[in-house]
């Protein structure tokens, strides 16, 4: 399934090389043992210490084997479970110990991404009079590690991890590492938990009202939850969406655009059954950018032909999904769309409110009011209310860079249709990211969120590398 392309001319003339027992399929097999080991033995610390031992290790004997290293990262991301409550995800650990070992490369980071980090700093520093007090050593390690799981680690220490990409020309195999790596893992654990897992919180869910309960439900699979409430699950999904969709409307290898297909189809079934209006107009939007992309390249009546089958599928799965999913889609239609509920503008408001009441930040946190609590439901607020003025700077200076990036390169002749699929997939994963990020709060959920960055920056990173062929 994963292999190296050992071609021979001059496009691949700067590519990685793996070697017996370090190559992209042994990541795979690694990774997907780290998933499984995770979900037999859930937070557990002999999962927590052999994990642990076996990332520093790991990395010290690859950190010069880039692709299957990386391609080990981005396995790992799926892992749903994290070290422990206040620990990072399994992907942050390697990428942790990646920026120690290898840490003289953060200079060629892009300047924006840097400044970035550094704005969220000062931020953590500006905020800590509203947190640092009482137990002072718990808060410091509290918001320290918040600040890594939600901030430094997967926009900066990830985009350090996958900086290497921008040198492989292999871009066969940087498809292999997308599809096989990032998007298939993640598909296989969400449809698992969905057909396979049990509810576990089914008291909690029905107390939203019988109408709603399947937008606030938690599954359980084997001995970790697996989140599908609509605000948490949601954007992952499009996410996902829209980077089968870019490999399955190119030229590629049958079999890639097979699993692409599979993923996809998934997917749009679980996205559906979620009722998240907000993750399905981001996706949509972010299709449209593929698509728009898509449509300078190639003739209007293949461009016609692409879009209806997306269509198409999304018709029959609609068509063919149990009663009660119908049913929900409905009552969530009425709620958002008929009703024209506004309650999102009652919570930005909230928040906003207290961010001028806190200029200079709390901390991080996903509520607002002092007494009263609400979820923002907007994470560019979340992090202003969270790091103030200036921290708060720092998400969407961060998302508007890679918005220019993707716009500025809008045009660029790519002819491998490997290289413009990966090309593809990051331009409508950040534009749904723009609008999603709008009204839901991404980073309540450190498994979904990693993937999704972990998604972004290898794909940005990888059409770097063929911008520059």
């Amino acid at each position: 399934m994963l292999y190296y392309s050992d071609n021979s001319d001059n496009t691949h003339a700067f590519d990685f090389q793996e070697v017996q027992g370090r190559t992209s399929f042994i990541a795979f097999i690694l990774g997907m043992s780290i998933i499984s080991v995770s979900i037999f033995l859930g937070k557990s610390y002999a999962f927590y210490i052999s994990f642990l031992l076996f990332s520093v290790f790991i990395t010290l004997l690859w950190r010069k084997s880039y692709r299957p290293w990386i391609f080990l990262v981005m396995v790992s991301a799926a892992t749903p479970i994290y070290i422990s409550n206040k620990m990072f995800p399994c992907n942050l650990i390697f990428a942790l110990w990646f920026a120690v070992f290898i840490c003289r490369d953060f200079y060629m980071l892009p300047k924006w991404i840097k400044v970035s980090a550094g704005l969220v700093l000062l931020g953590f520093f500006t905020s800590s009079i509203n947190w640092i007090s009482g137990d002072v050593v718990r808060n410091i390690a509290s918001q320290g590690t918040y600040l890594y799981n939600f901030f430094l680690g997967p926009l900066l220490f990830l985009p350090l991890a996958f900086l290497k990409m921008k040198d492989s020309r292999d871009h066969a195999s940087n498809l292999q590492g997308l599809l096989f790596c990032l998007i298939f893992p993640s598909t296989l654990i969400l449809i698992s938990a969905k057909f396979f897992g049990t509810v576990a919180n089914v008291w909690e869910a029905s107390l939203h009202g019988e109408a709603f309960v399947q937008g606030f439900v938690q599954y359980s699979l084997g001995k970790v939850i697996v989140d599908f409430t609509r605000t948490g699950v949601g954007f992952i999904l499009a996410a996902l969406i829209c980077a089968s969709t870019a490999i399955i409307i190119l030229q590629v290898k049958a079999l890639y655009r097979l699993v692409a297909g599979a993923c996809l189809t998934a997917n749009i079934y679980l996205l559906l059954s979620t009722g998240s209006f907000g993750s399905i107009f981001s996706c949509l939007c972010g299709l449209l950018t593929i698509y728009y992309t898509q449509a300078r390249r190639i003739r209007i009546t293949k461009l016609i032909l692409s879009v209806a089958t997306i269509c198409c599928i999304i018709l029959l799965i609609y068509n063919f999904s149990p009663h009660s999913i119908k049913k929900y889609l409905g009552k969530r239609y009425e709620h958002r769309v008929v009703d024209a509920n506004t309650d999102r503008f009652f919570l930005w408001s909230r928040a906003i409110e207290y961010f001028f009441e806190h200029p200079e930040g709390v901390g991080l946190t996903l509520t607002v009011g002092d007494k009263v609590k609400s979820n923002p439901h907007n994470d560019y607020l979340a992090f202003a209310v969270s790091y103030g003025l200036i921290g708060g700077l720092a998400y969407p200076v961060l998302i508007i860079g890679l918005l220019m990036y993707w716009y500025k390169n809008r045009n660029m002749i790519i002819e491998d249709n490997n290289a413009l699929a990966i090309t593809l997939a990051g331009q409508g994963v950040i534009v749904a990211f723009f609008l999603n990020s709008m009204t839901d709060n991404i980073i309540a959920n450190r498994w979904y969120f990693n993937v999704i960055w972990s998604l972004i920056w290898y794909c940005y990173f990888c059409s770097r590398a063929a911008r520059m062929e």
